[in-house]
C-alpha cells in the first residue's frame, strides 16, 4: 500500500516535527543585536549529505498581512542561489550545507520573528519553524549638568540619556548624594533600527556639590554610572579669613561709638543756645518839615 520510500519519509517527517515541537514548544533562538545566530533544522537528520545536494531548500521569515515570505536562503541542488534572497539579508546570512543551520551575521532589532526551514524533495515538502527572539543592551547612561541664567543655582538641570536598547519595560532610576531622586523620563524609538533612545531630566535648586547616579533598568539587568558637580569657582561667594571678619568688627564698633560722642555733643550745644539774646541798634531819623514847606510854597507861585 506504501511504497518503502513512502514509510521512511513519513517516519522521518513525525521524527522531525516530535523534535521541533516537543511538548507543544517550537524552537527559539536568542541573540544580541550585533551578534551571529544559528538556527537550527532538525530536519536534515532524515537525509543524508549527498541527498540534500539533490533538493531545494530554502529559509525564509513569514511577514503576515497577505504578504510574501521573506527568502532568507535559497539553495537548489547543493548551490547556493543569492539572487533570490531577500536585500534585507544579502551578504548577512549563510547556510550549513550538511545540517541545515542558518547563520544570521550583525543581527538586527527588525530579524526578531519566525523563520521556516524548508526541504523541497521529488515525494513531498518537509518544515520546521524556529522562534527567533532579539536582545539589545542599553548603553552606559551619559549624565550631563546645565545652568541656563549664569549662575542662577536654582535652575539647575540635570539630564540623563541611554540608548540601544529594545525592552521598552525598562525603569530609570537616580539619586543625588544618596538619596532617591525621580527622573522625567521620555524614549523614542529609531525607524531604522528599532532601538530605543531614553532620556531623563530633572531640575534642582543646588547649594553644594553634589553627586548624581543614573540607572536604566531592563530584564533584570542595570546599568549605572555616576556624575560629580561642582559649583562653578565664579558662582563661589567666597567668605572673608576670619581674622579680617574680627578687624573689620571692631573698626564698625569704634566708629559707632564715635558718631555716638559726637551726636551727644551736638545735643549739649544746641540745648544751651535755646533762649538767645537779641540786640537792637537806634534808626537814625530825619526832620522833612522845611523840605514840606519849600514845596509848598513852590507850588503856590506856579499857580499864579
Amino acid at each position: 500500500m506504501f511504497s518503502r520510500s513512502s514509510l521512511k519519509m513519513f517516519l522521518w517527517l513525525f521524527l522531525c516535527v516530535l523534535q521541533s515541537d516537543s511538548s507543544g514548544l517550537e524552537i527559539t533562538v536568542t541573540a544580541k543585536v550585533g551578534d551571529e545566530a544559528k538556527l537550527p533544522c532538525n530536519c536534515h537528520k532524515k537525509y543524508t549529505v549527498n541527498e540534500l545536494k539533490t533538493y531545494t531548500i530554502y529559509w525564509q521569515k513569514p511577514v503576515g498581512n497577505g504578504k510574501k515570505d521573506l527568502v532568507v536562503i535559497a539553495h537548489r541542488d547543493g548551490k547556493d542561489e543569492p539572487n533570490r534572497k531577500d536585500q534585507r539579508y544579502q551578504n548577512r546570512t549563510k547556510m550549513n550545507e550538511q545540517n541545515l543551520t542558518l547563520s544570521i551575521f550583525s543581527v538586527q532589532a527588525s530579524d526578531k520573528g519566525t523563520y521556516k526551514c524548508i526541504i523541497i524533495t521529488n515525494e513531498g515538502t518537509d518544515e520546521e519553524s524556529v522562534n527567533f527572539s532579539v536582545v539589545a543592551d542599553f548603553s552606559k547612561p551619559n549624565i550631563y549638568a546645565e545652568i541656563p541664567n549664569g549662575c542662577d543655582l536654582t535652575q539647575l538641570t540635570l539630564r540623563c540619556s541611554s540608548h540601544g536598547g529594545l525592552n521598552k519595560d525598562f525603569k530609570m532610576l537616580g539619586s543625588i548624594n544618596n538619596k532617591t531622586e525621580k527622573w522625567t523620563v521620555s524614549s523614542t524609538t529609531d525607524n531604522q533600527t528599532e532601538l530605543l533612545n531614553v532620556t531623563g531630566y530633572m531640575q534642582l535648586n543646588v547649594t553644594e556639590n553634589i553627586v548624581v547616579q543614573c540607572s536604566v533598568v531592563y530584564a533584570g539587568i542595570q546599568i549605572s554610572a555616576n556624575f560629580t558637580w561642582s559649583i562653578p569657582k565664579e558662582c563661589l561667594l567666597t567668605a572673608p579669613p576670619h581674622g579680617i571678619i574680627i578687624a573689620s568688627s571692631v573698626i564698625l564698633v569704634f566708629l559707632v561709638a564715635v558718631l555716638v560722642v559726637i551726636f551727644r555733643r551736638l545735643t549739649c550745644k544746641n540745648s544751651r543756645s535755646s533762649h538767645p539774646i537779641s540786640s537792637f541798634q537806634p534808626v537814625e531819623t530825619f526832620d522833612l518839615a522845611p523840605q514840606q514847606q519849600q514845596l509848598n510854597e513852590t507850588v503856590k507861585e506856579a499857580s499864579f
